[in-house]
């Protein structure tokens, strides 16, 4: 494959120094994918409780069960953001798995986002409202976060359940110690103290929730890639292919041993990635989590491979969330012209974030702090110091540095889609997983097969895997992935099981392309994710 296709070009810019801005401002007014600023007056606030109140008195007189308003405090005239409304609906979901566990059930659920701010009301049956009043001030105490619910609940009968009522105290201030009423009432902090509190708290809520979905994302990937039945010369589930120093179990400690790695990584995004220190720590968090695999599995490399594909993919959504939800915020809040995402395509914006910081990475080779690693590459023919070549082009890069600083070409353009378009058909995730390594087999420079048999053996599978599917050499991507949904089920099975046959003889083994399957199933779990935060934005 010419790599050629999709490789991103930066002409000639800083590459990491403002990669906030080069993702974000195009200096165009109009439109955008924020929205416009909406400020709300007192007298709409107000006319907003009011609906409120009829809509509870509504439901109450409907259902004769308990009814619970949820709302945000948000101080000042903008009551509606990006962040609040992401909080809104993870905190909404989460109440609502909380009532199905305790036994209750939603007769009737209206959720409103209006200018005025998100708000739910319920009609909660199976369960009377002073439990229900408890599991409110449970959200609401036990988390920084919780603060800034609002959870009233109502009787049977339509009247409010006050705290005092089963004992609690009143709810204190977003700032200081005293209650939130006496502050409330004194003004005793100011506007933009309060806004100040109340984004940071929203940020740090967000970014709770995304971590963990990133990370349980990255996991999930991991152990797709070891689940499907059939790669050749690979480790499965059944088998350890042509590996006799590993197997499942060996797998499974890896795994185990660098899921803190994935939140590392994500943070290295999301906190800033556009310094060089920032960049070097990311290069150190992969090297920890090499030194944990290794500890974990006496020594054998299962996921070396995994380990940067995974760091630069979660690095680059990580950067991706944190510049969309904080320049949405800034627009909300601080007025101005509203700017605008060069592209609201998720598989566009990570691939051209993988680049920017796979080539950071090269480039923070020249730090004398990795003199060691350097030397290393040198040492192995995968690194010249030559500074001009590095910097312009990155040519003299092979394997998967060279798909990072392309932009992952072989998962955006071969493995993304054929997952995609497999699990759209409701194939299983095996099917798609297998239809996917056949292709990755004819599109990849796989230097662990190289390795293992000589570049003639990446040719000769090549070859073969490009006669099976009727193709002939370097085809495009698009008729190499509709290649893979021509075969018959039946014949891709035996295609891989022949080839499973002849890399066991040789002893063969093709690990690029299990990373790059792992790295397909993740990017497409995160591109989901990124078309779910734009959707805020």
């Amino acid at each position: 494959m010419n790599y050629e296709e999709s490789r991103v070009e930066v002409d000639g810019r800083d590459r990491m120094a403002g990669v906030r801005g080069w993702m974000i401002r195009d200096g165009r007014e109009g439109g955008t994918i924020f929205g416009q600023r909406k400020e709300v007056s007192l007298d709409e606030i107000l006319a907003a409780r009011d609906r409120r109140v009829e809509r509870q008195a509504s439901m109450s007189a409907l259902h004769h069960v308990p009814i619970l308003s949820f709302t945000l405090n948000m101080p000042g005239n903008v009551k509606r953001t990006p962040l609040s409304s992401f909080f809104f609906d993870d905190r909404l979901m989460r109440l609502k798995a909380q009532l199905r566990a305790m036994g209750a059930v939603i007769v009737e659920e209206l959720v409103l986002s209006e200018p005025t701010g998100d708000e739910a009301i319920l009609a909660v049956s199976r369960l009377s409202s002073r439990p229900l009043k408890e599991l409110a001030m449970v959200m609401e105490e036990r988390s920084i976060a919780g603060r800034l619910l609002d959870l009233d609940v109502l009787n049977e009968d339509g009247t409010p359940v006050k705290r005092a009522s089963i004992g609690a105290v009143p709810r204190r201030c977003l700032l200081c110690e005293r209650q939130a009423s006496v502050c409330s009432s004194s003004r005793a902090h100011s506007p933009d103290e309060l806004r100040d509190k109340v984004t940071d708290m929203l940020e740090q809520a967000v970014f709770d929730v995304l971590v963990d979905e990133v990370v349980a994302m990255a996991g999930k990937a991991s152990s797709f890639e070891l689940m499907v039945s059939i790669k050749p010369g690979l480790v499965t589930y059944s088998d350890s292919g042509s590996h006799s120093d590993m197997d499942r179990f060996t797998f499974a400690k890896s795994q185990s041993s660098i899921l803190s790695y994935y939140r590392d990584a994500f943070c290295a995004g999301w906190e800033s990635i556009e310094d060089g220190m920032s960049i070097a720590n990311l290069r150190l968090k992969g090297l920890e989590a090499e030194q944990r695999m290794y500890q974990a599995t006496g020594g054998v490399n299962t996921h070396r491979g995994w380990i940067y594909i995974a760091g630069i993919l979660t690095a680059a959504v990580g950067l991706i969330f944190a510049s969309v939800l904080r320049e949405s915020e800034r627009s909300c809040s601080e007025g101005g012209v509203p700017t605008e995402i060069r592209s609201n395509k998720a598989e566009t914006l990570i691939s051209d974030t993988v680049s920017l910081i796979a080539r950071a990475l090269e480039d923070s080779l020249e730090s004398p702090l990795f003199e060691n690693i350097r030397r290393n590459m040198a040492d192995h023919c995968m690194y010249t110091t030559q500074r001009a070549a590095r910097s312009l082009s990155h040519s003299h890069l092979r394997g998967i540095r060279e798909e990072a600083v392309s932009g992952f070409p072989n998962i955006f353009s071969v493995g993304l889609p054929i997952l995609h378009r497999s699990f759209k058909r409701g194939e299983s995730e095996d099917l798609a997983g297998q239809r996917a390594v056949l292709a990755l087999l004819a599109s990849t420079e796989d230097t662990t097969l190289g390795k293992r048999g000589g570049k003639q053996a990446v040719m000769n599978v090549r070859h073969h895997v490009l006669t099976a599917l009727g193709l002939k050499n370097e085809p495009t991507y698009g008729k190499l992935v509709q290649a893979v949904f021509d075969l018959t089920e039946g014949d891709l099975y035996s295609y891989l099981k022949a080839l499973s046959e002849h890399f066991l003889e040789f002893r063969l083994s093709c690990g690029g392309v299990a990373d790059l399957l792992a790295g397909s199933f993740l990017t497409h779990e995160l591109c989901l994710l990124t078309d779910k935060i734009l959707t805020y934005c």
